[in-house]
Order: C-alpha cells, then structure tokens, then sequence
C-alpha cells in the first residue's frame, strides 16, 4: 500500500485545493465558491485567515484540512477549529483522514492549544464512528450560521 504524507499547503497547491475545497462543497449542496485568487490572499496573503494541510497519496494531493485558532471557553484555553476536513473518495481507505487528523493535533498543540474542534453533520455515520475511533467526544451540539443579508440585519440591531 502507498504511504500518505501530510504537509502544509504551498502558493503552487492553490489550483489542487481550490478543487478540493469546491468538491467538498458539491458533496454538501453547496456553491462552488472557493478561488484561486481568494485562497491566494487568504492563505498566503500578509494576514493569513487560516492553515492548510494536504494528504499526498501516490505524488497526488487527495486530501486537505482546514483550520485556524479559535478560543475554547469550555476550558478556557486556546483551540483550533478545523474548518474542513476532505479525502477524495478514491483515496479513502488509505489513511489520508487519519493522517490529516494528526496533523492538525500536531499544529495544535505546536500552537499551544489544548482541544480542537469541529463540526460533521448528524447524518454523516462513517465520519461520525471514524471521529469516534479517534477518540472524539459526539456532543450534542448544532453549528449556527449568520451570513449575507442575516448577518447585515443583524449588525444594524440596536
């Protein structure tokens, strides 16, 4: 079997994980809205607005997680909270996911943070046992979203 390496994203992985980003994207039902030159500027821009690691399979990145700092007030201590998390249905079973997983428990606790958190749908079993083989703790918790014109009415309250 082919080994997975996990590694940082560079300015010449921007077209792979624009691809990875949007695929992610279509398997949710939602828009295609990641771009090169938006990635560009947010990852390697002067006030970088996340991190990215890519899984590498065979010379070929087929996988990504993306994350950035974040507080945990539960414990009152930095955290990391991962954005993303995607492996291309051809590479799965190979230990990309794992590998990415490690990899941001890695950078977390390189940046002194003490949980990292994420989201994953309900419906998602497989991801939601593969997180449990982790070690993660299934809390009953929903993800809440204010954006476009909800979060202009919101900004305006009083």
């Amino acid at each position: 079997m082919t080994e997975v390496s996990v590694r940082p994203a560079e300015r010449r992985d921007v077209p792979r994980l624009v691809a990875l980003a949007n695929a992610l994207n279509r398997f949710h039902d939602k828009p295609e809205n990641f771009a090169e030159d938006a990635v560009t500027e947010d990852l390697f821009g002067p006030s970088p607005a996340y991190d990215v690691l890519l899984a590498d399979l065979a010379g070929e990145a087929v996988g990504y997680a993306l994350f950035h700092d974040c507080y945990n007030t539960d414990i009152a201590a930095r955290g990391v909270w991962l954005a993303d998390i995607y492996v291309t249905d051809g590479a799965r079973g190979h230990g990309a996911g794992r590998a990415l997983m490690a990899g941001v428990a890695r950078a977390a606790l390189d940046r002194g943070a003490k949980s990292v958190w994420w989201g994953v749908l309900s419906s998602n079993v497989k991801a939601r046992a593969f997180y449990a083989d982790l070690g993660a703790v299934d809390e009953d918790a929903r993800i809440l979203e204010l954006e476009g014109d909800a979060l202009s009415q919101v900004a305006t309250l009083g």
